[in-house]
């Protein structure tokens, strides 16, 4: 059970009007400290401002404040090859309900086996693309200048290991053509298109564990990414009320109702929830929101959730709005998930600031992380806008403009 704080910080509203404000007259940010502008809230809209001002900073946005559109129509967005065609009920069931699936994939042997090489072999060498030589990021050991998070713990050898652990679990799909491969074909990006629109990238790549007899995921949703840094949005779309990126979650093991499988609550997409915050958590394993126990300040009665067993091979689609997570692995192995983040082409990944060394992100506590090694991958289509670097000079513009 979450233990939330009812305890109202005058200080903190306080501060956050004086940030708020100042993080609106940019004329004067080029003459402040850079500890100072290391706090100001500058990608912030209202509502998020008013929501954690009005109530102390007990219940804050950890992701970036929008509603979603209703589309114009629920035709495809692409032509594609009729076996993977989607209906026109088929679209309408993804926008009322936040995902559609599961399809298949590879067969189950087929995905054995690519287990195996991928879990016993790849993720145990550290990634290249993301290499954590000394200067490719610091352990960001205090919490001074953070609104959201409060960091009070000893950064301890086990924390480090944990979360590096984790960020080599990030993005390898840019390590191995095999991984790559499998966001390629045409049973995801066919599909992806007719929901997005005929020219699609790919820029994030995660897998996930749930450990035996453990927990599984925390009801969560997400949008822009903000929650990395808590100052900047990592995710950026033309428009943020459109749907511009969706998650395609593959199942590497059978997932299924006693080993963990995917939960949505349908419907809850159409809204970004802000969040009612708790004490401090020493639960690494499960840490949704930072080191912080929460829970989703969602009005009224939840939807009932829907559960989505799947055989390993097979993959389901999702809008990482809708309010999701998996359920608890009651089973003695493993349960094994890969999912990929796929964004329109006129979405600016990262920031100019943050492809230029000054990434920080406070779920991972890590700072001046460099991105030199990131690229996204352009999965149909073309890219007309040159937001975005890619793994091939091949595009029509490489560079990011500023």
């Amino acid at each position: 059970m979450t233990s939330i704080s009812n305890s109202f910080d005058w200080s903190f509203s306080i501060k956050l009007a004086a940030l708020y404000v100042l993080a609106q007259l940019k004329f004067l940010h080029g003459f402040l400290s850079e500890t100072l502008r290391e706090q100001l809230p500058t990608a912030w809209n209202f509502e998020m401002f008013w929501v954690a001002f009005k109530s102390g900073g007990q219940t804050v946005y950890y992701d970036y404040y929008c509603k979603l559109k209703e589309p114009e129509s629920y035709q495809p967005k692409a032509k594609v090859e009729s076996k993977f065609q989607l209906t026109e009920g088929d679209v309408r069931f993804f926008h009322e309900n936040g995902y559609i699936g599961p399809f298949d994939l590879v067969s189950p042997e087929e995905m054995e086996d690519l287990r195996k090489y991928l879990v016993d072999s790849l993720l145990t060498k550290e990634s290249d693309n993301l290499s954590f030589s000394q200067g490719d990021y610091e352990f960001d050991t205090t919490s001074e200048d953070d609104l959201l998070t409060s960091w009070d713990e000893e950064m301890t050898q086990e924390y480090k290991e944990y979360y590096l652990e984790l960020m080599n679990r990030l993005n390898r799909h840019l390590d191995d053509d095999r991984l790559l491969e499998l966001f390629k074909k045409p049973e995801i990006t066919e599909r992806a298109a007719q929901l997005l629109g005929p020219d699609i990238l790919l820029w994030r790549t995660k897998f996930f564990e749930i450990h035996p007899h453990s927990g599984g995921t925390k009801l969560h949703q997400a949008t822009t990414w903000f929650y990395e840094n808590q100052q900047e949005s990592v995710v950026n779309p033309a428009d943020h009320n459109e749907l511009y990126q969706l998650t395609c979650w593959i199942a590497l093991t059978d997932a299924n109702l006693v080993n963990g499988c995917m939960q949505i609550l349908p419907g809850t997409h159409k809204e970004i929830y802000p969040i009612k915050l708790g004490e401090m958590s020493q639960d690494l394993t499960n840490n949704i929101y930072g080191s912080r126990d929460s829970e989703i300040d969602y009005p009224g009665v939840t939807p009932e959730p829907h559960t989505i067993p799947m055989k390993a091979g097979q993959f389901y689609m999702f809008t990482e709005r809708v309010i999701h997570g998996s359920i608890d692995n009651k089973s003695a192995q493993s349960r094994w998930g890969l999912n990929g983040r796929i964004a329109t082409t006129n979405t600016r990944i990262y920031t100019p600031k943050m492809l230029n060394g000054l990434h920080r992100s406070k779920y991972f506590k890590l700072k001046n992380i460099s991105l030199d090694k990131w690229r996204a991958v352009l999965l149909r289509g073309e890219d007309r806008y040159g937001y975005n670097r890619y793994t091939t000079a091949t595009k029509k513009k490489e560079l990011v403009k500023s």
